[in-house]
């Protein structure tokens, strides 16, 4: 049995001249070759495929059955090598049918994939994003389900290459109607109000810690896993709550929250864009991270 690792694969080049122009002659001009080594060739090819190949029908040369049937799918296999191997490929972002994968928590989708999902109506119009969840494994989302882009949060780790996308602040809110604040938030506020506390699978945020250390006897009334939960449990109660900056300026602006600066310094939070090595080569998805970067 014939295996790929027997075979000269430079065969298959003149091969496909071969078959292309049915002529020695002409199948060695084409490649760049002399009459006898095409003709050499051709005797090397019919011993490996075990095939005439050609065969003398009057005063030209015919194809067999094997050589008609092996014509299309050479094309394809040569195109194919010639597109994704010889040759770096071309993104062309106005016609390209993409999907673009991006793993995100909800509050980076709801502030930044948003000006990412303008960006590509405008100028990769039958292009689509698909955003799914973040998960801690990351890398893993990366690894192996067709994700190409992951928003992560520089507490969460990977072993992956990541840029920095932006920087966020925390921000103090309350309910838009809460009245047991008033415009300056105090420390003894901080401990008289219930707190909303995010939590996602026991990754501890900096802004969360260091309140923790400066009020240690708060008292945590709620405990969330998304953030763009936060306003709509804070609507009607004296709850209050840390937020990231682009979120709490988005929904304060539609009247749902009421944002306040923290009396405690609050350490801020770093969003990177996290991408498989395996797509550094890739022109679509480094238009991807240049786009985003764009859109911040």
């Amino acid at each position: 049995m014939t295996t790929l690792a027997s075979v000269d694969l430079n065969l298959l080049v003149p091969l496909r001249a071969l078959l292309r122009h049915r002529s020695v002659t002409r199948a060695a001009a084409e490649t760049g070759v002399s009459q006898p080594a095409m003709s050499n060739t051709l005797r090397r090819l019919r011993r490996l495929l075990e095939d005439e190949l050609l065969i003398r029908v009057g005063k030209s040369y015919e194809l067999t059955a094997r050589a008609s049937s092996l014509l299309e799918p050479l094309e394809a296999a040569l195109r194919t090598i010639d597109a994704e191997i010889v040759n770096s490929p071309v993104f062309s972002p106005a016609d390209s049918r993409r999907t673009f994968t991006v793993a995100s928590s909800n509050a980076a989708a709801a502030t930044v994939l948003s000006g990412l999902a303008r960006k590509l109506i405008a100028v990769a119009p039958h292009t689509s994003l698909h955003v799914v969840p973040l998960v801690p494994s990351s890398d893993q989302l990366l690894g192996d389900s067709g994700v190409d882009l992951v928003l992560l949060p520089d507490p969460i780790p990977t072993l992956l290459p990541r840029e920095r996308l932006y920087d966020e602040e925390w921000v103090c809110v309350v309910d838009a109607e809460n009245r047991e604040v008033g415009d300056v938030l105090r420390l003894d506020d901080l401990v008289r109000l219930p707190h909303v506390v995010f939590d996602m699978g026991g990754i501890a945020l900096s802004a969360e810690l260091t309140l923790q250390a400066v009020v240690p006897d708060r008292r945590v009334q709620a405990t969330v896993s998304d953030f763009l939960t936060i306003p709509f449990l804070l609507r009607g109660t004296t709850m209050i709550s840390v937020l990231q900056g682009r979120v709490a300026r988005l929904l304060s602006a539609h009247g749902m929250l009421r944002i306040l600066q923290c009396p405690v310094h609050l350490p801020g939070l770093g969003v990177d864009m996290v991408w498989n090595p395996r797509g550094v080569k890739d022109p679509a998805c480094a238009w991807l991270r240049e786009q985003l970067l764009a859109s911040v």
